[in-house]
């Protein structure tokens, strides 16, 4: 029996030892390839905002600047927006921000608050030297961002354009529950890379237009596997409630003109995502809804015609 339960032993500290070494391969080969894919396959420019690397790309000309800002958790913005980007910027200066702990950027410990995310933007276009007035195109959560910049700074955003963005008061009907600071390991120990490149992948509909190439899917597998779960994408979920919260029940401002591409449900039939984007407008004249097919990734299948419907909305409502 005792010659049994000695075996039993070994061979359970063999399996640990064995896992562990694993998950030390793991980590140490996700973190140099980390390092090694975000130098050789970034795009755009580098800035320093508050001592950190920020991402950023810049493309077109014109006498309007469209800023970008991406969903929560969007593993590469400025992939995930090129498309988008490449459209726009036949008529307009576009510029891409990829957050901290988004895309090619640093992660922060900095709390994400409304008001250090919009600091931030704002310092990283003073960055890039340009001027406002802006023209806010926020995706998702970047919907509360683009808000609360507008009512706090309005001489910067003379127009919101939103794609399927996120509304303060969604948050007093759901409410998510915070994500375990623990999950960082997930990423840090590069299990999320394992789980990306070993199984096979489900196709999330990105590429269902064929708006993408290799290279750019590529590079976003690569982003879902730095940036999955990081310190800073868990800070922001957790905020989330308190940010929504900060602006509940505000309207935008009246002058401040606003178009919404909506779908026509979120989270599988939500009859309360459009009525509570229609609280928001206090001015029908220059603020509206459009209504689209799609999923929320709405830019992913409808970038030709957002470019066109933005194009028509900012030639009629922004002077």
């Amino acid at each position: 029996m005792k010659k049994t339960l000695k075996i039993t032993g070994k061979v359970l500290l063999g399996i640990l030892l064995t896992l562990i070494g694993l998950i030390l391969i793991s980590a140490i080969t996700h973190n140099i390839l980390k390092s090694i894919e975000k130098n050789k396959y970034k795009i755009g420019q580098t800035i320093t905002v508050d001592g950190k690397k920020m991402q950023a790309y810049v493309t077109g000309q014109g006498d309007k600047t469209i800023v970008l800002l991406s969903g929560l958790g969007t593993a590469s913005p400025i992939i995930d927006f090129m498309p988008l980007a490449d459209r726009l910027s036949e008529d307009y200066k576009v510029v891409i921000l990829e957050g901290f702990g988004y895309g090619f950027s640093d992660t922060t410990k900095e709390a994400r608050s409304n008001e250090n995310i919009v600091n931030e933007i704002r310092t990283a276009l003073k960055e890039l030297q340009i001027g406002g007035p802006y023209i806010l195109m926020p995706h998702s959560i970047s919907g509360i961002y683009s808000l609360y910049y507008a009512m706090n700074y309005p001489n910067e955003v003379e127009a919101i354009i939103g794609i399927d963005e996120s509304v303060p008061n969604q948050t007093k009907i759901n409410r998510d529950p915070d994500m375990s600071p623990a999950l960082t390991l997930l990423n840090n120990l590069g299990i999320i890379r394992d789980i990306t490149y070993l199984l096979p992948s489900t196709d999330d509909g990105m590429n269902q237009n064929n708006y993408y190439t290799k290279e750019q899917l590529k590079i976003k597998k690569m982003a879902t596997a730095w940036n999955s779960v990081n310190v800073s994408v868990i800070n922001e979920f957790n905020m989330v409630n308190a940010n929504a919260k900060e602006l509940y029940d505000v309207k935008y401002p009246y002058d401040l003109p606003v178009i919404s591409f909506l779908v026509d449900d979120i989270e599988g039939n939500d009859p309360e995502w459009i009525p509570l984007h229609e609280e928001l407008i206090s001015n029908t004249e220059i603020q509206k809804i459009e209504i689209l097919s799609g999923t929320h990734y709405l830019h992913w299948t409808n970038a030709d015609k957002i470019a066109d419907m933005t194009k028509e909305f900012i030639t009629k409502y922004i002077k």
